[in-house]
């Protein structure tokens, strides 16, 4: 098979492992592809996203002067490889700038990690965050699906965004709870902005807070100085019933019947995250809903007659 290495779109789709089988054994079998395979190999090397061409394009040349294959001498190379350099060192400033990092956990986890500029976030279970590390202490933004209990270091504005709305600060502690439909906040210390889907402005500050559902907004205060959660109970304020299921779905790992039973109902509480039983009586006893909790963990909810 004769192969034409100086066309650009062969050697991406190189890089990218999209050539066939046949194009691939001929292209491993020719003179041309050890000096690719050092080129890609050193492109590891750069710094991203300083790039100096030049220099990088030497060091592969001292390294390809240094080996030999079979006795034969490596020729130079040709300079129309600078831009294969150029190429690979381009998809990998690419992929640097434009990767983010995702942090997930599952039923009954919670995780704390630290940001870039030291911030930490605490996850509850169920729960993602996504942001970008390049240039963060400028532009601090990230993504959350789930629960999280911030603390922010001072700086530039810090940004949570949700599906539900977004939240802005400076520098403070807060909790922010966003799924479909729902969105809460919780500021511990400090001041913070929230902004709903539907574009509904609110301050908070210390012992404040403020939710959104199926398009009521409400305030309330509170004298917690950190979210009980972290302490391994979960502690809800005049809540949504089905807001108070999701959360004991998320740290049991349940799967709940809930076709009998009324969702708006408001509960005032705490459930433990040690038992599930006695979590699940905490709630729906005081409800006067009984439970029928089966092997395979899910939970059947009916009125008691």
């Amino acid at each position: 098979m004769k192969i034409d290495y100086t066309d650009e779109t062969f050697l991406a789709r190189w890089i990218a492992n999209e050539l066939s089988s046949e194009e691939l054994k001929a292209f491993q079998q020719s003179d041309a592809y050890h000096q690719f395979k050092a080129i890609d190999e050193a492109s590891l090397l750069l710094k991203v996203p300083d790039y100096n061409q030049k220099e990088a394009f030497n060091k592969i040349q001292e390294r390809l002067s240094s080996q030999k294959q079979d006795k034969k001498v490596i020729k130079l190379i040709p300079a129309w490889m600078y831009g294969a350099v150029a190429s690979i060192a381009l998809l990998i400033s690419l992929f640097y700038f434009n990767n983010s990092t995702t942090i997930s956990t599952t039923y009954g986890e919670q995780i704390t990690i630290t940001l870039p500029d030291n911030s930490i976030v605490h996850l509850s279970p169920n729960t993602t965050i996504k942001y970008k590390e390049h240039n963060w202490n400028k532009r601090r933004n990230l993504s959350l699906d789930g629960k999280a209990f911030f603390e922010v270091e001072k700086g530039k504005s810090f940004t949570v965004n949700t599906e539900e709305g977004n939240v802005t600060v400076l520098g403070t502690k807060f909790t922010v709870d966003a799924s479909k439909n729902y969105f809460e906040v919780l500021c511990f210390e400090g001041k913070v902005k929230t902004t709903s889907k539907n574009s509904d402005e609110t301050i908070l500050t210390k012992g404040k807070a403020y939710r959104t559902y199926n398009n009521v907004s409400e305030n309330w205060d509170f004298i917690n100085s950190s979210p009980s959660w972290l302490l391994g109970e979960t502690t809800f304020n005049n809540t949504p019933l089905y807001q108070v299921i999701k959360a004991l779905e998320n740290q049991f790992n349940l799967k709940f019947d809930t076709s009998k039973i009324d969702l708006n109902q408001r509960f005032t509480g705490t459930f433990t995250h040690e038992d599930v039983n006695i979590a699940l009586k905490t709630v729906f006893a005081p409800m006067k809903i009984s439970y029928k909790l089966a092997k395979n963990s899910s939970v059947i909810l009916t009125y008691r007659k």
